[in-house]
């Protein structure tokens, strides 16, 4: 049995353990989940996470891997470079693995086009955002009046477009606004290979006119939205909808069981039948005053048309009349 006197030092060990123990605790806790980093200067924060993180930092529905310094997006079986993660605005920037600066335009090895994504998935590509479209083609015939061709040297090209040879083929590529590229565009001579979505540059950017221009361009990449986990976390938690405003980065929580108007909201059905009823006598008494109206304005009009036809038959009755009387000769003795 411990002496009354070493009580006191014992509680104070006590406490002092479990002062040491929560502060590790606390500290531990704040050290797992720490911004990582795969070489690339990326703050990889929540919602992100590598795959090499613990368990419970960010969410895996935005794993990210890390490969030879890089950090990749495996999105639709495909995998892309992350080039720039923006917090605040909620987007992404990835680019396509294939795709390269050089003395040759490499093609992208994967397609990620609008139809790929749904609701439901972590990731957005909205419609309204503005986007680059290029399209890649081999033509049979040069192109030299047009500048809207980009003269270009595809990377799997064995003569590079320059060879003498009857099969000599013109690689060529036609960038635009996703919404002013017409199929009119795209001369007969030519077929269309790969088609690359990029983010739009700036404005005040000057027009494409080389091979390099465009490689700059595409290494754009694309921006996506991952505003999708404010609806996990704030909406679809509790069990609710969601409406997303991708243009102000903002999200909307609606109940699926609250009512949308007075009629739906739980009243009895005793007084739905009420105004059912109201609202068809309204609508007959609406009909009738229409329809009243419109016979009573008959009813004006015939009886103007026949006042008017009567005076127009008096008045002609009368010059008649007056036709028939003799003139008398003032001048004539008695």
């Amino acid at each position: 049995m411990l002496k009354t006197e070493t009580l006191p030092g014992v509680v104070c060990l006590i406490t002092l353990l479990h002062v040491c123990f929560f502060s590790a605790a606390v500290s531990g806790q704040n050290q797992t989940c720490r911004p990582s980093s795969c070489g690339d200067a990326l703050n990889i924060s929540d919602p992100f996470r590598l795959k090499t993180d613990p368990s419970g930092c960010g969410d895996r529905r935005y794993e990210l891997a890390c490969e030879n310094n890089r950090t990749v997006l495996n999105l639709y079986s495909g995998k892309y470079y992350v080039e720039e993660i923006n917090y605040k605005n909620y987007t992404i920037r990835v680019v396509d693995q294939g795709l390269k600066k050089g003395d040759c335009l490499s093609p992208p090895l994967y397609d990620l086009n609008f139809e790929k994504f749904s609701y439901d998935d972590p990731y957005a590509w909205p419609y309204d955002w503005k986007f680059r479209t290029t399209i890649l083609m081999s033509c049979s015939k040069q192109i030299s009046e047009n500048n809207k061709f980009v003269p270009i040297i595809p990377c799997n090209s064995s003569n590079g477009g320059n060879s003498s040879s009857s099969s000599q083929s013109y690689h060529y590529a036609l960038t635009g606004d996703g919404d002013s590229l017409q199929v009119g565009d795209l001369p007969g001579s030519c077929s269309i290979g790969k088609t690359i979505f990029s983010e739009m540059g700036a404005d005040s950017e000057p027009e494409i006119r080389s091979m390099s221009d465009l490689q700059d361009q595409i290494l754009l990449g694309i921006k996506l939205s991952f505003l999708q986990i404010r609806c996990f976390r704030e909406c679809k938690v509790k069990g609710e909808n969601c409406n997303m405003d991708y243009n102000v980065n903002s999200v909307e929580c609606e109940d699926p069981n609250a009512c949308k108007d007075w009629y739906d909201c739980g009243q009895p059905e005793w007084l739905r039948s009420l105004v059912i009823i109201l609202l068809l006598i309204f609508a007959s008494i609406y009909t009738a005053i229409i329809a009243g109206g419109l016979i009573v304005r008959g009813l004006i009009g015939a009886v103007l048309c026949y006042i008017i036809y009567k005076l127009r038959q008096r008045h002609i009755s009368k010059n008649d009349t007056n036709k028939d009387i003799p003139l008398v000769n003032h001048n004539s003795q008695p």
